[in-house]
């Protein structure tokens, strides 16, 4: 770290401040070949951590230089404005641009449960030391927000501060935690919502509607959120990581599902939607697939998904190509059909723009849309929070990558709350959809090392 060229980044920074009289990103990036994202997340179990693929790209931010929060149903509009002109002037010291990370609410319109308290509507942190992993390497950058008013000399030895703490994280002690009780709604109450649900699909109000599960387990002590993400990143597969810290509360996961990921202008997604266990062996594992690929009830449920994307993006992308047909993602406990669709935005347009029209897809939601939101609230019994949200980063160049929240798990300080669910259409059966759910929260509840919830301790949760 060379404190005399961070210090000259944060004065060219201030003296931009106080000409234009309002505030400045300063950032500056060095190679740091020895650090790990991974295990510097798991030494101080706060910040941001992220870990995808298709490109690579791992991600671990500490501290909050600065954030963005917005409400309401132009939520990520808004912290699209707000970011691009703090951006406008940054001051930018080696190869890697300012990066904000992020997410927001599945449903702004949802009254917040007390354990979702701490996460808004939308939330993005600047952080202020990140480091990234890639095909370019390891880079750590420091991004502070420098205003006319600061002083450059204390700004700098504030980061030289953080970066010794980024360095040399607290030594926090190992964690095991029992449950002490599973608070669940009971199998035979959530399958007469799916009933419910396929009534109003036989009676034509709607196509395909998400319902999903909520499971809380109250524990004798904290869970070790990094002992958990180290387990995730272990038997990754073809999931996403991402952890989100607020405050005292961690949520995180190991997602299948990207939502709109932008390099260059150049947009990438897939449609996901159809699930199947996976096989205790290859050949096994190989025929379930199979069925998957020519299930009817499955194939129509993935044909909406598909549809529903392409007919968002219109108007604000172009060459806009979707794959003739799926193929498989393979899970650890689940396999999915998936079918890749890329694009190109047209100019004017953000990456947010194209997460504001997507979110929710009927991977998460249903058709159409406004329909399945409504019977989700009405129905489904309890708040989503962030997970089935869209969650990832973007930087000052336009480029980012966010994926759907799903398989996931917000952990309190003495309570992990699991989320899962699956698409209900026509066809779907009841008993069926409940064992999805069961073999999609195994996936969380393997890494947290709790057991699966057979004893039921409230009727609704």
């Amino acid at each position: 770290m060379n404190a005399a060229a961070l210090l000259k980044v944060f004065q060219t920074a201030h003296q931009r401040a106080v000409a234009y009289q309002r505030p400045v990103i300063a950032v500056s990036s060095h190679a740091a070949p020895t650090l790990e994202a991974v295990a510097l997340y798991e030494a101080h179990r706060q910040g941001f951590f992220w870990c995808a693929h298709s490109p690579d790209l791992t991600l671990f931010g500490l501290g909050c230089a600065w954030q963005i929060e917005a409400s309401g149903a132009q939520r990520m509009l808004e912290v699209n404005r707000q970011w691009f002109a703090l951006c406008a002037d940054a001051v930018i010291d080696g190869p890697k641009a300012p990066l904000l990370l992020g997410g927001m609410r599945f449903d702004e319109q949802r009254p917040c449960a007390p354990h979702w308290a701490a996460f808004a509507d939308a939330s993005f942190h600047l952080a202020h030391w990140l480091l990234s992993e890639d095909a370019d390497g390891r880079w750590l950058r420091c991004q502070r927000v420098v205003e006319p008013g600061s002083d450059p000399a204390a700004l700098i030895r504030d980061s030289l501060a953080a970066y010794a703490q980024l360095l040399n994280p607290p030594a926090l002690a190992a964690t095991s935690s029992k449950v002490l009780e599973c608070t669940a709604l009971p199998s035979p109450q959530w399958q007469a919502k799916v009933d419910q649900a396929l009534q109003a699909i036989a009676a034509g109000e709607l196509s395909k509607v998400v319902l999903a599960r909520h499971v809380d387990y109250q524990l004798d002590a904290p869970l070790d959120s990094g002992a958990v993400m180290r387990r995730l990143h272990a038997r990754r597969n073809a999931a996403h990581l991402f952890a989100l810290h607020r405050g005292g509360h961690c949520f995180m996961g190991a997602t299948p599902e990207r939502l709109l990921s932008c390099h260059d202008a150049r947009l990438t997604t897939h449609a996901l939607a159809g699930s199947a266990r996976r096989g205790i062996n290859a050949d096994q594992d190989h025929a379930i697939g199979e069925r998957l690929l020519a299930d009817p009830k499955e194939q129509h449920e993935h044909q909406l998904v598909v549809q529903t994307i392409t007919q968002a993006l219109t108007g604000k992308v172009s060459e806009l190509q979707a794959a003739p047909r799926p193929g498989l993602l393979k899970l650890a406990t689940v396999q999915h059909l998936s079918t890749p669709i890329a694009a190109r935005l047209n100019t004017g347009k953000h990456l947010l723009d194209g997460v504001q029209a997507l979110h929710p897809t009927p991977a998460v939601g249903g058709l159409p849309r406004t329909t399945a939101m409504n019977f989700i609230r009405r129905h489904e019994g309890f708040d989503r929070g962030w997970y089935a949200g869209p969650v990832g980063w973007l930087d000052s160049k336009g480029n980012g990558d966010f994926v759907v929240a799903l398989r996931s798990a917000l952990i309190t300080h003495q309570h992990c709350h699991l989320f899962a669910g699956c698409g209900i259409v026509h066809g779907s059966w009841p008993a069926d959809e409940y064992e999805e759910t069961q073999i999609k929260l195994a996936s969380m509840e393997e890494a947290l090392l709790l057991f699966p919830c057979r004893s039921i301790s409230s009727s609704e949760v």
